[in-house]
């Protein structure tokens, strides 16, 4: 959401906030025809809103509203605290299984990295990139290889090494499936001789 306010210039309304404009009301004894009116500044009247007590359902400014939600979704500094080291463990100890899809394991991955930045850790792109070679299953064992000695670590990004891996891993299924095929094929080819021996012993006999 941050940078999504950034990118419509609108985060210094979040940050900083915005004072209502007065309403501007006419002098009294000017306003005739043709004559000039002069402008004076005036409060706006309180709205019935803020005359209640303030709750997260009252908040009218920008800034309030991003507070009360911030407050909502990360806690206090010692609920944050707990969550964070919950969070961290994850990413520290998360592996990828022999069985799991690469797919499902990126969602699972950069779900907890989102977390870890929403929990307020700067998570480095280097960090990441390290994170998801060593994290990955020993199926991309070779191309993991390929990645640590060929590129430079510390500035590939990590959007390249998912797009190797994907590669990778597309390219492992279709000679899965090749083989899988050619194992097929033998598999006929042996029930079509085994069945011509057999009738070839049918007829001679």
């Amino acid at each position: 959401m941050e940078t999504i306010l950034i990118a419509h210039d609108l985060w210094d309304v979040v940050e900083v906030g915005v004072q209502p404009k007065p309403i501007l009301e006419e002098e009294e004894g000017f306003g005739g025809e043709g004559s000039e009116v002069e402008q004076v500044p005036v409060e706006a009247p309180p709205s019935p809103e803020k005359t209640k007590s303030k709750t997260p359902r009252n908040e009218k400014t920008a800034k309030g509203a991003w507070d009360i939600l911030r407050r909502e979704f990360r806690g206090d500094k010692k609920v944050r605290g707990v969550k964070f080291q919950a969070v961290r463990a994850n990413f520290e100890y998360m592996r990828m299984t022999d069985g799991e899809s690469l797919d499902n394991y990126l969602v699972s991955f950069f779900g907890i990295v989102n977390n870890l930045k929403s929990l307020g850790e700067d998570v480095s792109e280097q960090r990441i990139v390290q994170k998801l070679l060593m994290s990955l299953s020993r199926k991309y064992k070779s191309i993991v290889s390929i990645i640590e000695e060929t590129r430079d670590l510390d500035a590939i990004r990590v959007e390249e090494v998912i797009a190797s891996v994907k590669v990778y891993d597309k390219r492992e299924d279709l000679t899965d499936e090749r083989d899988k095929l050619t194992g097929n094929e033998r598999a006929f080819s042996s029930l079509r001789v085994g069945n011509n021996q057999v009738t070839g012993t049918y007829k001679g006999s």
